[in-house]
């Protein structure tokens, strides 16, 4: 067989390299379109949840927009809110209350101030009546009887005007003279307006015979109680009731 035989016989000989390159490019073509196939698709699977997330973001924003919107309106319609309004409810109960106590606290104040200085008012009274009614003489004794009569009150003061004359007499013809050495008296009753009074006197009288006799005056002490009213800015004396007047009134 010959060169040529041989070479026509065998069709791989013949081949072109060019051929053989372009058809393994070819090969490799359709590999090269699906890898860009996928990348296609991946991006667009990364895409989309990209894009869920963005819009389940702006709903949230749209949502909480609308609530501070629809918080706005009640904020203003309530003034400075349903809280601070209720503070403010609760502060004005407690100012009050605080106001309410601070006056019912004076006035109980005042009041019990004024209790006291009228019992040191109508204790000082008594004690000045007691040492007024108890000092007389015989050269005194109208002087005496117009001040018991300007100190005095009520039923007492018209019975002292009925036996003033009486005791006038008595003094006079007894040359009687009284004075006091100590005078106690001590307050047991009343408010602003009415008051007791314990007085204890120690007295010291004498009189004619006593004088007669060289007898130094006699000492006694009394106790009286006295009850007196506010007239005015003074106390006056309603009930004083001395032994001597007592006599007089059973003569």
């Amino acid at each position: 067989m010959s060169n040529d035989d041989a070479g026509t016989d065998n069709p791989e000989s013949k081949r072109d390299p060019e051929a053989e390159d372009t058809t393994a490019a070819d090969s490799t073509t359709p590999d090269s379109s699906v890898a860009d196939d996928k990348t296609a698709e991946l991006g667009k699977s990364d895409a989309a949840p990209r894009a869920a997330g963005d819009r389940d973001a702006a709903a949230e924003t749209a949502a909480a927009a609308k609530k501070t919107a629809n918080a706005e309106p009640t904020a203003a319609k309530g003034g400075f809110g349903a809280v601070p309004l209720v503070a403010a409810f609760v502060a004005g109960i407690l100012l009050v209350a605080a106001v309410t106590a601070v006056v019912v606290f004076y006035l109980q104040a005042t009041d019990r101030g004024d209790k006291l200085d009228a019992q040191v008012d109508a204790t000082k009274a008594a004690c000045e009546y007691g040492r007024l009614i108890s000092t007389y003489d015989p050269d005194t004794i109208d002087d005496y009887l117009k001040k018991v009569d300007a100190a005095s009150t009520g039923e007492w003061k018209e019975t002292f005007g009925k036996l003033g004359q009486d005791l006038k007499g008595v003094v006079v013809d007894a040359k009687a003279k009284s004075s006091t050495y100590d005078m106690q008296c001590g307050f047991q009753s009343g408010d602003k307006d009415k008051a007791t009074v314990l007085v204890v006197i120690g007295q010291t009288t004498t009189n004619v015979n006593i004088a007669a006799a060289g007898k130094p005056p006699s000492r006694v002490e009394l106790v009286v109680v006295a009850g007196l009213e506010k007239d005015g800015d003074k106390w006056l004396v309603n009930k004083f009731d001395l032994p001597i007047l007592k006599q007089l009134g059973n003569n």
